[in-house]
């Protein structure tokens, strides 16, 4: 699912790639294809719009700087505004519950199997974190 998203948000950013300067109208054609992105990838139409709507308040008032490309700064914008959305900072996993319980959940083929071995080998190799039941 991310590697969809990602696909499709590298094509929608590609658009600013030769511009000079980054203008209200070649935003606009941007954030229409982010929006479209994200939709694909079932987020919601609100948080999708309200994403969109902050960058482009964003990318609008930025000065794009002479070693930057404007493509390259709205980069940096819609990733800091991806982060902030998913949480922004990186917390780690509580492990002190004797069992850890960990709830993974997603739509079919979006990685939950995979995530859940990665997760285990994890948690085994540096967290010293040994037994492991699941109902997958």
């Amino acid at each position: 699912m991310f590697d969809n998203l990602s696909d499709k948000l590298d094509k929608a950013l590609h658009v600013l790639k030769g511009h000079g300067s980054i203008t209200e109208v070649n935003v606009a054609e941007t954030l229409k294809e982010v929006r479209r992105a994200l939709l694909d990838a079932d987020v919601n139409f609100k948080i999708a719009k309200d994403f969109t709507k902050t960058v482009k308040q964003k990318a609008l008032g930025q000065n794009v700087l002479t070693s930057l490309q404007p493509s390259q700064l709205m980069v940096k914008i819609v990733k800091d505004e991806l982060t902030a959305l998913m949480g922004g900072d990186a917390s780690g996993i509580n492990l002190k519950g004797s069992p850890s319980v960990i709830l993974m959940s997603g739509l079919q083929g979006s990685g939950k199997t995979t995530f859940s071995g990665k997760l285990a080998n994890y948690l085994k190799t540096k967290k010293s974190k040994e037994s492991f039941t699941g109902c997958l």
